[in-house]
């Protein structure tokens, strides 16, 4: 995964136009379940589960810059339109000290 300036659309890397996804955006799947979106990836966006965005933890689904929705490294049923936008814009993390 590559690193880019958020800047950058998400479908930059497309032919074709491909849904725009926000940085930090809350997502829900058709089958109830929300992800918090993280857009500053040249090659796609990282999906998280909303609990494990807050204390870290690891992304489930990437989204491709072609509009598939990708569980480690295999494509689900699901596609980027699939996503409903909640309205809501999660924030980064705390950092934790140890």
């Amino acid at each position: 995964m590559s690193q880019a300036a958020s800047s950058l659309p998400f479908s930059a890397a497309t032919t074709r136009p491909s849904r725009r996804l926000r940085e930090l955006g809350v997502y829900e799947l058709p089958d109830g379940r929300r992800f918090v979106a993280s857009t500053i990836h040249r090659d796609g966006c990282a999906l998280y589960p909303v609990r494990s965005w807050a204390i870290y933890g690891s992304a489930e689904y990437w989204a491709s810059t072609d509009g598939r929705i990708l569980s480690r490294g295999v494509p689900t049923r699901w596609r980027v339109r699939d996503l409903k936008d909640t309205g809501e814009t999660a924030t980064y993390p705390k950092p934790t000290l140890l």
